[in-house]
């Protein structure tokens, strides 16, 4: 019996020897570790416009009709939708009083143009309080695309001299500005006339 004891100890002692062991490994790598980066890069949308025409002036004015081409349009350069508003107006308001636009719908006596513009544009008075404080303005009623122009504004100008005496130079300003598409939450703008909101809400916070 005693020998018997004895054999089974010297088959316990070798087990207990290996579970230390195993109890050992597992321990220590428990101390090693995995570290992974991610870097998640996000762009701002940049919302840019150029003004774009087709213009061919004469070479000088002349009494009578002077008839030249000015294509007036908007191009979004950036990479968001935008809406877009112009200003147009001549230097001397004796020439406005004696000058057309035209665009396909015929031609128009330049100070009353407001009231026959071309499809997608629309015209904010400057008592007209659906736009905030920033009457005066063409304003393109649709969502300009990225890489995408508008609709013309006008595509020529006339304006007749009477009187050799009346004739002189000009000038025809266009300026033109853009807002993004998104309200503050980042959400689009809805309603009947969502280009107003998009406007109204700039202006308010500007």
């Amino acid at each position: 019996m005693k020998i018997f004891s004895n054999c089974t100890k010297k088959v316990l002692i070798p087990a207990a020897i290996v579970l230390i062991a195993s109890a050992g490994a597992g321990s220590t790598a428990a101390y090693f570790r995995h570290a992974q980066t991610i870097k998640n890069v996000l762009s701002v949308g940049e919302s840019t416009i150029e003004i774009t025409e087709d213009y061919a002036p004469p070479k000088e004015m002349q009494q009578g009709e002077n008839i030249y081409k000015k294509k007036v349009t908007v191009k979004n350069t950036g990479t968001v939708p935008c809406y877009v508003r112009v200003y147009a107006g001549f230097s001397d308001s004796a020439v406005e009083d004696v000058s057309q636009l035209y665009n396909p719908n015929g031609w128009f006596d330049a100070a009353s143009y407001q009231d026959n513009l071309p499809d997608g544009w629309a015209f904010v008075t400057p008592t007209d309080d659906a736009v905030v404080g920033d009457g005066g303005y063409y304003y393109y009623t649709e969502p300009l695309q990225p890489g995408k122009s508008t609709e013309p504004l006008f595509e020529k100008v006339k304006t007749t001299f009477a009187k050799a005496e009346d004739v002189q130079d000009y000038e025809i300003i266009v300026y033109a500005e853009c807002v993004q598409t998104l309200d503050k939450d980042g959400a689009e703008f809805t309603g009947s006339t969502p280009w107003k909101s998009a406007w109204k809400e700039f202006l308010e916070r500007r």
